[in-house]
């Protein structure tokens, strides 16, 4: 079963796909969608109570309610946001993370916190907009409590500055960035990491409610961490997740997305992959992350031209590719596909930046992906 066969059998199947997909999945769809999640500031451990209650509150408003879809703020009590689109077991599981990075207040000095960072701190010494933000309360927005600067200093530490001396000890600092759309040349700025693909999942979603399959789609926490050579640092509520649910309801596949990263090419001189589409890549960080079984990574290259015949762009990712929620699924699954999109300085070195229009490709390769993994016979040659 080649990639032109599955393909083409999807219009039998899901009647009109292609024109709901542009119908659905606009750029204009696709801004909207992602300025309120990433505005919607979710350091880690804050998931399900700020974004969850976002994204049921969008896909009620989207779709309305209905027995096939299923909006969960915390799946299984692990602190992922799950959107389940008709029942389990689902053959495949869609996954991105929620969460932001951010930093835990030690003292104040009189101008600035000294800070423990609650990711990997990527940022160049400067000084960057933050905010320390307030503890998650009824399912509001976290209340911005003091602004001020984050200042990476020469020695690599980081400190917030501000006049505000009154903040508690392990307050949180983000990094404080509004979304926007830069429509000339196409540029996202905002938390492009992970909301990027949280965005994508949730217009995803809004997609697949219109087709009887079984498709979980997730919004992780936990993702970011102090993250040292090993997998175990981060990632965690996914992998809380997986052992909480019951074997018969696990996946065959999962399909992680993140922002890949182009600092490796535009650095060596080499044109970026910005204007590629949706990616795709056989490994992260160097096989510490997950692995794609071959004979995946050949149905995704397989599939390029197919979708291309349909307005769909999929690449393969030419450099680097960070690990994600991929270390936790590996360890259920070893059919992980890992997809994702162009970005720069996604830990805040500079401004972090995308094009729309790779993540429109992203959103439609999902839910086409998606919709494969329902095909039993597929499943049986590939999986």
């Amino acid at each position: 079963m080649d990639a032109k066969t599955i393909v083409d059998a999807l219009d039998q199947r899901y009647p009109n796909l292609w024109d709901k997909l542009d119908e659905i999945v606009t750029g204009e769809a696709y801004f909207e969608t992602f300025k309120k999640i990433s505005d919607n500031y979710s350091p880690t451990l804050t998931v399900s109570r700020v974004q969850g209650p976002l994204i049921q509150s969008m896909m009620e408003q989207k779709i309305g309610q209905g027995a096939r879809v299923k909006v969960d703020a915390s799946l299984r009590r692990s602190g992922t946001v799950g959107i389940t689109i008709g029942d389990e077991p689902a053959p495949v599981w869609l996954t991105g993370h929620a969460d932001i990075c951010s930093y835990l207040t030690g003292t104040y000095d009189g101008t600035s916190y000294s800070l423990t960072p609650f990711c990997v701190t990527r940022a160049a010494p400067g000084r960057r907009p933050a905010v320390a933000v307030g503890s998650p309360t009824q399912g509001l927005p976290l209340k911005r409590l003091a602004e001020g600067e984050m200042v990476t200093l020469e020695n690599g530490d980081t400190v917030f500055e501000t006049a505000d001396g009154s903040l508690p000890r392990w307050t949180r600092i983000v990094y404080d960035i509004s979304a926007s759309w830069n429509r000339e040349n196409d540029e996202l700025y905002g938390y492009i990491d992970n909301q990027g693909t949280c965005a994508a999942l949730v217009l995803a979603a809004q997609v697949l409610s219109h087709y009887p399959v079984n498709v979980v789609l997730l919004l992780n926490d936990e993702e970011e961490g102090p993250v040292d050579k090993g997998n175990q640092g981060f990632s965690r509520a996914m992998l809380r997740l997986l052992n909480r649910t019951p074997l018969d309801l696990l996946p065959e596949a999962v399909f992680n997305s993140d922002v890949n990263q182009q600092e490796i090419l535009i650095d060596a001189g080499e044109p970026s992959q910005f204007g590629d589409g949706a990616l795709f890549t056989g490994m992260s960080s160097g096989t510490r992350g997950a692995v794609v079984p071959p004979q995946l990574v050949d149905f995704a290259r397989d599939s390029m031209g197919e979708l291309a015949a349909h307005g769909i762009q999929l690449a393969e990712n030419k450099s680097y590719v960070s690990r994600s929620d991929d270390i936790s699924a590996m360890q259920f699954t070893q059919n992980v596909m890992l997809f994702g999109f162009p970005g720069t300085s996604s830990h805040f070195d500079q401004t972090p930046t995308m094009r729309c229009s790779d993540l429109v490709h992203l959103t439609k390769t999902l839910v086409v992906y998606a919709l494969i993994a329902q095909d039993a016979d597929w499943r049986e040659a590939y999986l």
